[in-house]
């Protein structure tokens, strides 16, 4: 008997409890106001296909380094499911020597880089490089170009400010790897 009275207490729950899709472009409307997913929010999730024009391997060059930058889907089941995109990638100098690669890194490592938000043509992911305690860190502004019909993107670094702690970094604030300038990549 307990066992019906369980499974009936389970069902209303389940029928009384309304799960909530939210799409991934409506999220910024929340983070703006700096509040969370609403209430009973289940799923950010693409349910436009967003991440679509984003999806691939991307090149291109700036100020002597060459970038590979990989993007793939996502969907983090952490407090709510929630659609992202992750980018890994190879950053290389003009000789070839590679200066950084996240493209055999799992997906929970720190160093892979995660989509934060998507706001009207861009999504924002966040950055932390190895040497986040000297600045290496901030928020990457991704757009892939319609005029090109999304087979160029737009990128550059916001760097993280805050203080550099001179006995964690002795030299200083750490060479960032992506540019503060708008970098052009091409679709593969």
């Amino acid at each position: 008997m307990k066992k019906i009275i369980l499974l009936g207490i389970l069902i209303i729950t389940n029928i009384s409890c309304k799960s909530q899709v939210l799409p991934l472009e409506k999220l910024i409307d929340y983070v703006k106001t700096d509040q969370g997913a609403p209430d009973g929010t289940t799923y950010i999730k693409d349910v436009n296909n967003i991440r679509q024009n984003y999806l691939g391997i991307w090149k291109g060059s700036y100020n002597n380094k060459n970038y590979e930058i990989h993007f793939t889907n996502y969907t983090s089941n952490f407090i709510i499911n929630e659609d992202q995109l992750l980018m890994r990638y190879v950053i290389t100098d003009s000789n070839g020597k590679i200066l950084e690669d996240t493209r055999s890194l799992p997906n929970d490592s720190p160093y892979i880089v995660t989509s934060r938000y998507y706001e009207k043509s861009f999504f924002v992911l966040t950055y932390q490089g190895r040497q986040s305690d000297c600045g290496q860190a901030g928020e990457l502004f991704v757009e892939a170009q319609k005029s090109t019909n999304y087979k160029t993107l737009k990128l550059f670094l916001s760097p993280r400010q805050g203080f550099i702690n001179s006995q964690t970094c002795p030299n200083g604030a750490a060479v960032q790897l992506f540019p503060k300038d708008n970098i052009t990549l091409t679709k593969q």
